[in-house]
């Protein structure tokens, strides 16, 4: 078996990282799974492990994914029809826009709708509908939904999470934990920081004044974008996500959760990041290239939280890294590392 604990702890040390959790998966199980460093440092007696919950922030987006495009298969919701169709209320500064915006857009950043980011707010989830009504008609378009342009928004994200709980009746955290969390058992993984915090919870740290690591005794909760960020899990359950990824939609039963068709829909890559890049953005799915080939699934920041999970189709590996103090840019240097080692 593989070991990675002498580079990570290198990284730890090099960095200035509270803690961290690192995990490997294949298409069977997981391969590797470790914590490194503390979940707070005012507890230097208890170590970070493989299950410690972080605040995963946008990698909750594919399950936001996966929970809508499970509603497509059951033809409750439609790709490519304006959304204007499922929300009645939905207006804009821009009348064309309403016309031309479909959950395509939403899924795939391509909507026009500009970014967002607001950690702290409501917290139930009832309010999501009267912050949408208010929020969306004063937004400034820079670009219309047909013209292809990636722009990233939580709005938009919001937005479909909207839709989707609007047709199937039930508020967005219940829709996600019926149609992805419980058919793949990731029993822990939670939208709710009381239940999150009923289990080991890494804590957010950030560097004071002497340049000490601190704990933040307060974490930031917004019930009206769960769906764009607000989950909490662990490397060890987001092994069971990156294997339905690399499954193409089966859980670890063999159960098929989602059709192939529409698992490729969200790996397709529908715009480019940025002029002349290779990297790309599908249905809530980051695509990245990486040598000959492309890796799959998203980034997460949610200061300090820091945050990945990706997957490669030809190897069969998926790589989850979990830190509780920000390093950006360590999310995707430390799978990359991983994937040269492995690939």
């Amino acid at each position: 078996m593989f070991s990675f604990d002498t580079q990570l702890e290198q990284i730890l040390k090099d960095n200035k990282i509270a803690g961290m959790s690192v995990a490997v998966t294949n298409r069977n199980k997981t391969l590797y799974a470790k914590g490194f460093g503390v979940d707070s440092v005012e507890r230097p007696d208890i170590p970070a492990n493989a299950d410690s919950l972080y605040r995963i922030a946008s990698i909750s987006k594919v399950v936001t994914g996966i929970t809508i495009m499970r509603l497509v298969d059951e033809k409750v919701l439609d790709l490519d029809v304006p959304v204007k169709k499922y929300v009645s209320w939905l207006e804009f500064n821009d009348p064309r826009i309403v016309q031309q915006m479909t959950l395509r857009h939403l899924l795939s950043h391509t909507s026009g709708l500009p970014g967002e980011y607001t950690p702290d707010g409501p917290r139930e989830e009832s309010a999501l509908e009267q912050t949408l009504k208010s929020g969306l008609k004063e937004l400034k378009f820079n670009t219309l939904p047909n013209d292809g342009s990636y722009l990233y928004s939580n709005w938009g994200i919001r937005l479909a999470s909207y839709i989707a709980q609007a047709k199937a009746g039930k508020v967005f955290s219940e829709l996600a934990k019926e149609y992805v969390l419980e058919p793949l058992c990731m029993n822990k993984t939670t939208f709710d920081l009381r239940v999150a915090a009923t289990y080991p919870l890494s804590l957010p740290h950030l560097e004071n004044s002497k340049g000490e690591l601190e704990v933040v005794h307060y974490i930031k909760e917004n019930a009206t974008r769960l769906a764009a960020g607000g989950l909490y899990s662990s490397a060890t359950e987001l092994c069971k996500l990156a294997r339905f990824l690399l499954n193409y939609g089966r859980n670890d039963f063999g159960e098929q959760l989602l059709s192939v068709d529409n698992v490729k829909q969200m790996f397709k890559k529908h715009t480019a990041i940025a002029e002349n890049s290779e990297d790309g953005y599908g249905l809530t799915m980051l695509i990245r290239k990486y040598k000959d080939r492309f890796i799959y699934g998203h980034l997460g920041s949610a200061p300090p939280y820091s945050l990945s999970m990706f997957v490669e189709h030809k190897s069969g590996y998926g790589i989850i890294t979990l830190m509780n103090t920000q390093h950006d840019d360590l999310r995707y240097e430390i799978p990359k590392m991983i994937f040269d080692s492995l690939i």
